[in-house]
């Protein structure tokens, strides 16, 4: 008898799941965390520091803070992300993590740890118990105790940057934690040095000496003289001491930010007169900060498109001025490059050459925008537009957050004013009712504030097949509204429809968006747009439902419209093993 090899293929997504529901079901809490595709973060950031571990912040803008152990939660988010990995609370439960081979056998010889839950990770063990200890990194050389509320572990089936997923090695329930474990923080490898009797208190070492640090690289202390200070102030000032590594960790911490100056003062008569450029007056200010906002499948998207195109061949904007040719930055994260975006330019006469458009997803960190602040002065690129902007927002950014939003978006508006560039955010308008049009943007009031110019999109009510495009803020001369046409195009054929400028209008902006459309009914306006979001998604051939469903809910369209709308157009199902698929019908 011929030896045959076993082969078997883990579906690691499915087991995450499974795992999840598990821990659900012991009453430990769990939340989605971001994954891992070929080899890189999910997040988008270029060589992201945590890759693999940290939270899917549009899912759990509160991070560990959301986690939970309702089953319908925890699909619906692995619904929306089925690459994801996903995170372990503590809270009620303590993990050690012998991070080498020498640190588990120290830890199984000197402690003889119960049998409990193990799991196998990248190179060491996780070893779960229920009950709280005082947590500590670096307890012991290579292990780390994980406990409490904000704090939590990656979970078994997780995929770690090495490639290796995490791995249930102990199948068992979880153990009590035994007190000869909870002894473990007591202990040190370092000897302390005998403190000074100082002022500061044990519970007030590592905030002290952090915010002495950080007061020093503010002043532009290089990294070896804070350590050194700071080693002297913990020695002679501290009741008992810090281990030297920790304190080391404080001073690398720290000198990772930049430095940035100390702001001064002075009178206006030393400001020079700065001239204002206009790229399209008064819309949009040349090194200002814009805004965009409308309803999902209105316009918002095809007004962008048009925007670029005309600033790309220099062509005059109405009311405006001839220019020269411009490179433009037309990030979306919507619509398909090549199916959807691309037709879209070539429809409304683009030049090509001049409008880029990035190569992956990504947030925004600081890093990031350092990397869009060089790629804007490259090319020197005069309009950049972010294509929602929420899925540039980091994970750590609460969006509904005033003092969140504002540094998030000041990175953008110094970018503007360094480069002397528009830079305009696209956004969604929210569900609930306002007195003025401005607040009906979603997230934090501060969107608003920080933006010179904000503008509303909406669809015409005229009959005829277009858009409204209002100038509701401004810190310059506010402009009248804009009514702009969409021509009739054959999306099963991949045609995209040319816009086209039609008039100037005094509208009460206001007033309009306080009146409900009296053409068409809210379910048919829903089903038009739910009926577009197909034709753009299905034009290069057929898509899983699954995937459709989750996209269309992100843009606020329920299953039920979009299920007629599939049925108006004449979808077509099928079959493939397990997924249903989604495909036009022929032309």
């Amino acid at each position: 008898m011929s030896a045959e090899t076993l082969r078997f293929k883990l579906d690691r997504s499915a087991n995450v799941l499974s795992m999840m529901e598990w821990f659900a079901g012991e009453g430990v809490r769990v939340f989605p965390v971001h994954g891992i595709v070929n080899g890189e973060c999910a997040c988008g950031t270029v060589k992201c520091k945590d890759i693999g571990k940290h939270p899917i912040g549009w899912l759990v803008p509160h991070g560990v803070k959301d986690a939970t152990t309702d089953r319908k939660t925890i699909r619906k988010w692995h619904r929306k992300h089925p690459e994801m990995n996903y995170g372990v609370a503590t809270e009620g439960l303590t993990v050690i993590d012998c991070d080498s081979k020498e640190a588990l056998r120290k830890f199984r010889n000197e402690h003889n740890p119960p049998p409990t839950f193990t799991v196998k990770t990248a190179r060491g063990f996780h070893f779960y118990f229920r009950g709280e200890m005082p947590a500590r990194n670096g307890a012991q050389v290579k292990l780390d105790v994980k406990r409490g509320s904000g704090c939590y572990v990656v979970g078994p089936g997780s995929l770690h940057e090495f490639g290796v997923v995490y791995a249930v090695w102990e199948d068992l329930p979880i153990g009590d934690l035994p007190q000869k474990i909870a002894d473990i923080t007591e202990r040190t490898d370092v000897a302390r040095e005998a403190g000074g009797g100082g002022p500061m208190p044990v519970g007030m070492r590592n905030s002290t000496l952090t915010q002495f640090a950080g007061y020093m690289r503010a002043k532009g202390v290089p990294q070896s003289a804070i350590m050194e200070a700071l080693k002297a102030l913990n020695r002679t000032m501290s009741e008992s001491p810090l281990p030297d590594r920790e304190v080391r960790q404080i001073a690398r911490s720290m000198s990772r930010y930049p430095v940035k100056p100390l702001p001064s003062i002075r009178p206006f008569a030393e400001v020079p007169d700065e001239k204002l450029e206009w790229l399209w007056y008064p819309y949009i200010c040349l090194g200002t900060l814009g805004l965009l906002d409308g309803d999902p499948g209105d316009g918002k998207s095809q007004f962008a498109f048009w925007l670029v195109s005309e600033v790309s061949r220099g062509r005059a904007l109405p009311n405006g001025k001839t220019m020269p040719p411009a490179n433009c930055f037309l990030f979306n994260f919507e619509d398909l490059a090549g199916g959807v975006i691309k037709p879209r330019l070539e429809a409304n006469g683009a030049d090509l050459d001049r409008v880029f458009i990035q190569t992956r997803t990504f947030k925004l960190t600081p890093e990031l925008a350092d990397w869009l602040d060089g790629e804007i002065g490259r090319v020197d690129a005069r309009l950049v537009i972010l294509d929602p902007i929420q899925a540039f927002i980091t994970g750590d950014v609460d969006a509904s957050n005033n003092v969140d939003v504002r540094e998030f978006m000041e990175r953008l508006k110094d970018i503007a004013e360094r480069r002397r560039c528009a830079i305009i955010v696209v956004r969604h308008f929210g569900k609930g009712q306002h007195d003025k049009a401005m607040k009906k943007g979603i997230g934090a009031t501060d969107f608003v504030g920080i933006s010179r110019n904000q503008f509303g999109l909406a669809r015409r009510r005229d009959d005829v097949r277009g858009f409204i495009v209002f100038h509701m803020k401004t810190n310059f001369e506010r402009g009248d509204a804009m009514l702009f046409t969409m021509g009739d195009a054959d999306g099963r054929k991949g045609q995209q429809p040319k816009i086209g400028f039609d008039r100037f209008e005094k509208i009460d902006v206001d007033a309009f968006f306080s009146e409900k459309p009296s053409t068409r009914g809210p379910e048919q306006d829903e089903r038009e747009v739910a009926k577009q979001f197909l034709l753009d998604e299905l034009t290069d051939g057929p898509k899983p439902a699954s995937r459709l469903k989750s996209k269309a809910e992100a843009r606020a369209i329920s299953a039920s419209t979009l299920d007629r709308a599939r049925k108006e157009l004449g979808i077509i199902t099928a079959k493939e093993g397990k997924i249903w698929f989604w495909m036009l019908p022929p032309a």
